[in-house]
């Protein structure tokens, strides 16, 4: 038979192991970063036409850092013949909710040229070292600086947690660029993945008439699911959401 002091001790105890698994909850949704892994494949256009596929991947390494990639092969016309293939591969650590480079690398095969590119982010000295196989740039760092390639997670990231300042400080060989982006409104698309609402999201650029529009997908945890760029000259290149995710 139970006394009556051993009762409230009981219910202080369930109390107090009560509280603790809601502080550990709290910190693990703290810690939890914004953007879960995925892998999502698109279809690339140029001007309209399909030029090839492409896969967008986000894991984590299990060390504490992540792996962002994204890999483009010409499926059709001149971009086949060629063999064209392009990777980017970014290695990176969440901090206060956001990518922080740690290693980026470019790499872009085809019949007639090939390049290459990578980026060291030596956050110990406080520079980030990149070489394109013909000259080396060394950039001072500065808090949060990313990769190009790190943008979309960068993006995707600010989104889920309704960010208004889409700023990004973007290594760009020597210096440290500030990327800067707005929100368009919403559209529904219709694409080979279905029809889905988006929100636009728009580049700003000074004095250039390139363009970048983006179009994320709040039900599907604000993945990109078109990408377009318009090049000065006209050209147009589109990342088109090619199955669900």
């Amino acid at each position: 038979m139970t006394s009556s002091g051993t009762i409230p001790r009981m219910l202080v105890r369930c109390a107090t192991a009560a509280f603790a698994l809601l502080a550990i909850a709290a910190v693990q949704a703290r810690d939890a970063p914004p953007v879960q892994p995925f892998q999502a494949d698109y279809e690339v256009l140029r001007n309209g036409k399909e030029l090839g596929r492409a896969t967008l991947a986000l894991r984590a390494l299990g060390d504490g850092t992540w792996e962002f990639s994204s890999r483009t092969k010409g499926t059709k016309g001149m971009a086949s013949l060629l063999g064209v293939d392009v990777a980017e591969k970014s290695t990176f650590r969440w901090r206060d909710g956001q990518p922080e480079g740690l290693h980026y690398e470019y790499s872009q095969e085809a019949a007639i040229k090939s390049r290459q590119r990578r980026t060291d982010f030596d956050w110990q000295s406080g520079n980030a070292q990149s070489s394109d196989g013909k000259n080396a740039y060394t950039a001072r760092l500065e808090p949060g600086a990313i990769d190009r390639n790190l943008v979309t997670i960068a993006l995707m990231a600010a989104l889920k947690e309704d960010a208004h300042e889409l700023r990004f400080r973007v290594v760009d060989k020597d210096r440290i660029a500030e990327q800067q982006y707005r929100e368009g409104g919403r559209e529904t698309l219709a694409l080979p993945a279905g029809k889905l609402d988006t929100v636009r999201i728009e580049r700003q650029r000074q004095d250039s008439k390139r363009t970048t529009i983006s179009w994320f997908a709040p039900q599907r945890s604000w993945l990109p699911v078109q990408i377009e760029q318009v090049e000065k000259d006209g050209e147009t290149i589109t990342l088109r959401l090619a199955s669900r995710p």
